[in-house]
């Protein structure tokens, strides 16, 4: 009996753990990526749930508009896996995060807190 608990157990743990990794978010591409993003904008929230605008300038220069008008720009590249990072003039260092395509157009940017945006439009139409 033992030997079959054993068996049971390894069974449920394995099914377990492949529904985890299968249900992990898979990010963008490097090209994906820079495709999505380079000379566009994207529209949506921040990690402190205000509304924002990114525009991701050909050279590697992003402009924010958030909700209050208020304007800012930081650094932004993609690395090899794929990961969207930036670096504003408050930052020590860059952070980087996957970009996730979601079921409804919108995209994650698994950020520290959580960029979600709601859609990433040609070009620069905010002027920022």
């Amino acid at each position: 009996m033992n030997r079959y608990a054993g068996l049971v157990g390894a069974s449920v743990f394995a099914m377990v753990f492949a529904t985890v990794a299968v249900a992990a978010p898979k990010g963008l591409s490097q090209a994906e990526a820079e495709q999505l993003v380079k000379g566009n904008t994207a529209e949506g929230i921040n990690k402190w749930k205000k509304n924002m605008i990114w525009y991701f300038g050909d050279f590697g220069e992003m402009r924010k508009r958030d909700h209050l008008g208020n304007k800012g720009k930081a650094k932004w590249s993609i690395d090899q896996k794929g990961n969207l990072c930036f670096q504003d003039k408050h930052m020590k260092e860059k952070e980087c995060g996957a970009i996730v395509p979601r079921a409804d157009g919108g995209y994650d940017v698994l950020l520290e807190g959580e960029w979600k945006w709601h859609k990433v439009v040609p070009g620069n139409p905010h002027n920022l």
